[in-house]
């Protein structure tokens, strides 16, 4: 029964993360080519994006919390995060593929901590996909 909790966890996760990167990504695309100029356009759109992934990390970091505390799908190699910082922080690591420091998750735990940087990874590259288009489009007009 646990496995299955994990399984659905991490789905939530993948469509909640994506869903909302495709909505903001639609959003952002319209008041870029709707701006004036491209350099303003463009440094808000790059905070925009920066901000987006925060939230897709904190989504990461509520699914770890509710796993670790509620669920009992696992913990974190024995280590206690004191702190809902300490879950954001192992979400950022796990999202951008940096690596998981010297916590290794157990149990269940592992399912959700495995499909978090590939999520990220395909997030994170649609942003910069994203990005590469809104300028190319604004170099060949000439804006």
């Amino acid at each position: 029964m646990n496995m299955l909790t994990a399984i659905v966890l991490t789905f939530a996760a993948v469509i909640g993360s994506s869903s909302l990167h495709y909505e903001a990504i639609q959003r952002l695309d319209r008041l870029a080519r709707k701006s004036v100029g491209a350099y303003p356009a463009l440094l808000f759109v790059i905070c925009g994006l920066v901000g987006l992934h925060l939230v897709e990390i904190g989504i990461y970091a509520a699914i770890f919390h509710l796993a670790d505390r509620t669920l009992a799908l696992g913990d974190f190699g024995g280590k206690a995060f004191p702190s809902n910082m300490d879950y954001f922080y192992y979400a950022a690591e796990a999202y951008a593929s940096l690596g998981y420091n010297n916590v290794i998750p157990v149990g269940e735990m592992r399912l959700i901590t495995s499909i978090t940087p590939l999520n990220g990874l395909l997030l994170l590259t649609w942003s910069g996909s994203f990005l590469f288009s809104l300028v190319e489009d604004w170099r060949g007009k000439g804006k």
